[in-house]
């Protein structure tokens, strides 16, 4: 029996390894939309992405998809649908905080309250009994580390950003401003998790109608997403008129642009759906163990990325040796949390 576990722990790992490789390279395809500005690319992402891909593998693989929401308390609906409003103001705010301290601060910050929200939320709400056990501690001192990981590559990412001059310079008076950004970004994206850690009822309906396992979980992305699409949208289109360059949408030579945002959507929930696998092979707490983990795999593997492209390769060793530290208190956390499971 126990090898059984172990087995299902290992399985588990590695999807969400998988999930995280998907999530940190969802959007390199960006980079190919040379006629676009960043607010075209991610309203086309927006759509695609987060309505059209997701919405589709759910009819394709959820019989009678739409019944279940009929079927479903209004109640339980409208929460989901406020969890996905909430993510979606995460992610203007999260594009707010990459115009204010640049790329480093604000995934380190986001991520890692995300993480800790995220395994807080569903701990504290769903199995306050575990708080006092030694599970209970070993999930909030893999929590409190992943505070310290995230923390220390921010820091290493400010640093580095100081010597090279490579990443999207400071404004120093509103650093504080960016900063609180990030981390509302991160407390709020969360709500998706916690979206589904309260969609139960709807994975059961999905799986009464025939649905398998593994896909039952993407019929509780959708209310969220629906609602999560409207910020964005509406962030972006504002940014195109305040821009003037709201006709570059329908420019000669980007049709193909929206082929990068299917790219980007597929990678992107791809990745949300592989997580969603993963927690089912991580017991009754596979919710508040899961994402911590997908966070963290995230960090560790743009980090390896940003390496491997030669993004610290002006970067002094101080800033080098604080990120080698940061991702190694990750890496223990996620060791700590698996161990908790």
């Amino acid at each position: 029996m126990q090898t059984h576990v172990d087995l299902n722990t290992v399985y588990a790992l590695g999807l969400i390894v998988i999930a995280a490789i998907m999530n940190g390279v969802y959007t390199l395809p960006m980079k190919l939309n040379r006629l676009w500005a960043w607010e075209h690319s991610w309203f086309a992402f927006t759509i695609v992405g987060v309505v059209v891909v997701p919405t589709g593998l759910a009819m394709f693989t959820i019989p009678e998809l739409w019944s279940i929401y009929f079927s479903i308390p209004i109640k339980l609906l409208l929460a989901l649908a406020l969890f996905g409003l909430g993510w979606g103001i995460s992610l203007v705010l999260f594009g707010l905080a990459l115009n204010i301290v640049g790329v480093a601060i604000t995934f380190a910050v986001c991520l890692g309250t995300s993480a800790a929200a995220g395994a807080l939320i569903p701990l504290v709400s769903q199995h306050p009994e575990s708080l006092r056990t030694q599970q209970g501690y070993l999930i909030l001192a893999g929590v409190g580390l992943i505070f310290l990981g995230v923390g220390l590559c921010g820091a290493a990412g400010w640093w580095r950003d100081q010597v090279s001059k490579s990443q999207v310079k400071v404004v120093s008076g509103s650093s504080i401003r960016g900063f609180l950004y990030a981390l509302l970004a991160g407390a709020l994206g969360s709500l998706f998790n916690v979206g589904l850690a309260f969609g139960g009822p709807i994975q059961q309906a999905a799986r009464d109608r025939g649905a398998s396992l593994a896909m039952m979980s993407t019929a509780v992305w959708l209310p969220c997403l629906f609602a999560g699409f409207i910020p964005g949208i509406i962030y972006c289109f504002i940014l195109m008129k305040k821009n003037g360059n709201l006709s570059l949408l329908r420019a000669e030579g980007t049709w193909s642009y929206w082929l990068t945002a299917l790219c980007m959507g597929i990678l992107w929930f791809g990745s949300l759906t592989v997580y969603a696998i993963s927690t089912t092979r991580l017991g009754s707490m596979g919710a508040t163990l899961g994402w911590p983990l997908f966070m963290s795999a995230i960090v560790i593997t743009s980090t390896l990325a940003g390496a491997i492209t030669g993004e610290w390769s002006r970067a002094g060793k101080g800033s080098t040796g604080t990120m080698v530290i940061g991702v190694a208190c990750l890496i223990i956390a996620m060791g700590m949390l698996s161990q908790a499971g």
